[in-house]
């Protein structure tokens, strides 16, 4: 003797809804340790929004130099000196000045392959403290040049004041 086929179909949606929940379930529990995480670490994101943008070993400055670039003016008057003896020049990279501000960190004339770096080392509700160190590039050859390296980064547009503290 056959059984119903509506036992079956019975069966079968049994089946499908306890799928269906424990697949819901699953996905819930598992977004939510995302958002708890997110909550506590709420400030260590903003270290992370200092972008890389450009860095070079000819910045045409012989001092060591941070600035702080607010409007498309500014920027091209700093390629106008790196791309004076460049031919072809730098492209200025191109940065929407009311949602970001471009930081430049000009090292100075330097006998030696380093790397001028900045890293947020301090957030408070009035002012950000950024740090400027050089970091050792590898040797590929041995030169005598001097160089004058700087390197551009973007951060996020704030109201908050710049501060730059040297580390050596």
């Amino acid at each position: 003797m056959k059984k119903p086929i509506k036992a079956d179909i019975r069966i079968l949606l049994c089946r499908i809804s306890s799928i269906y929940i424990t697949t819901l379930i699953l996905f819930l529990s598992c977004n939510g340790p995302k958002k708890t995480l997110d909550k506590n670490v709420e400030g260590t994101h903003l270290k992370e929004e200092l972008t890389l943008l450009l860095h070079d070993d000819y910045s045409g400055l012989s001092t060591e130099e941070t600035l702080v670039i607010s409007t498309a003016k500014e920027l091209h008057q700093f390629f106008l000196k790196v791309n004076r003896i460049r031919k072809p020049g730098l492209p200025i990279p191109i940065i929407d000045f009311s949602k970001e501000t471009v930081l430049i960190y000009c090292a100075g004339e330097k006998g030696q392959q380093i790397l001028p770096k900045l890293s947020i080392t301090d957030i408070t509700e009035e002012e950000i403290v950024i740090t400027s160190y050089l970091e050792e590039k590898p040797k590929k050859t041995v030169s005598d040049a001097i160089i004058s390296p700087f390197s551009i980064y973007k951060i996020p547009f704030t109201q908050k004041k710049i501060i730059f503290q040297k580390n050596r």
